[in-house]
């Protein structure tokens, strides 16, 4: 990581992680989870997330922005600020609001993931931020089925238009290429193991893990219900 050090001496890059009402996320596994359960699979993968992106050196910064109050209470626990939301909008437009807060405080670059990551690495973080010295321009990390974006690294934080969702990553290379900025691609497998339809699950649980989350799903049976193994 000395290379990293070496041009992130005078750069100040702040890490995003947007956070919907935890009790509200994941609908679409509600033929699979129950409301309970689906809470407490978010609040797990956003322990996971926060665990890794709290510790990572580089981040000058680390900001959660919610309107979940049990979000919020966790990311304090772990030392992050908290960017409290009256009502959580969309993703884009949360990760735009914590952009112009990056550059309120002069934050040159800004590291955003979703906390449905739950097998992110200090190693992905790596990764993604060797590859942002570019003056402007963006790093973007695709999910394994290549429409949605697990990472965005954006230089400055608002280099761009946000269009997370649906084919978010076609979406995101397009905005890059209309503003004439870099875009670089940078595809690490546990950043593109999102957990939000039932076949991400299904893909989750086939590939061993041990994270918290991956530990979740083995108690409360979920591989069996869903017809793959936890690996476990």
């Amino acid at each position: 990581m000395s290379g990293l050090f070496d041009w992130m001496a005078t750069l100040m890059l702040v890490a995003v992680i947007p956070v919907k009402e935890l009790s509200r996320g994941k609908a679409r596994l509600a033929p699979w989870l129950s409301a309970d359960e689906r809470y407490l699979l978010c609040e797990t993968m956003f322990e996971d997330v926060l665990t890794v992106v709290a510790a990572f050196p580089l981040f000058d910064r680390v900001l959660v922005i919610t309107s979940d109050t049990e979000a919020a209470a966790s990311a304090r626990r772990y030392g992050v600020e908290v960017i409290r939301e009256a009502q959580q909008v969309g993703h884009s437009r949360s990760v735009g609001a914590a952009a112009s807060v990056c550059r309120e405080v002069g934050a040159e670059a800004m590291l955003t993931v979703p906390l449905d990551v739950p097998r992110i690495t200090a190693d992905d973080l790596s990764r993604i931020v060797e590859q942002g010295p570019v003056p402007r321009g963006i790093v973007l990390t695709p999910s394994h089925d290549a429409l949605g974006t697990n990472a965005l690294l954006a230089r400055p934080p608002e280099a761009i238009l946000f269009r997370f969702g649906y084919d978010s990553y076609r979406a995101h290379r397009s905005e890059a290429e209309a503003k004439g900025l870099q875009c670089v691609v940078c595809e690490l497998p546990n950043l593109g193991l999102d957990i939000d339809e039932i076949d991400d699950l299904r893909c989750f649980l086939a590939q061993p893990g041990r994270t918290r989350t991956d530990a979740l799903l083995h108690r409360l049976g979920i591989g069996g219900r869903v017809g793959v193994g936890t690996g476990a």
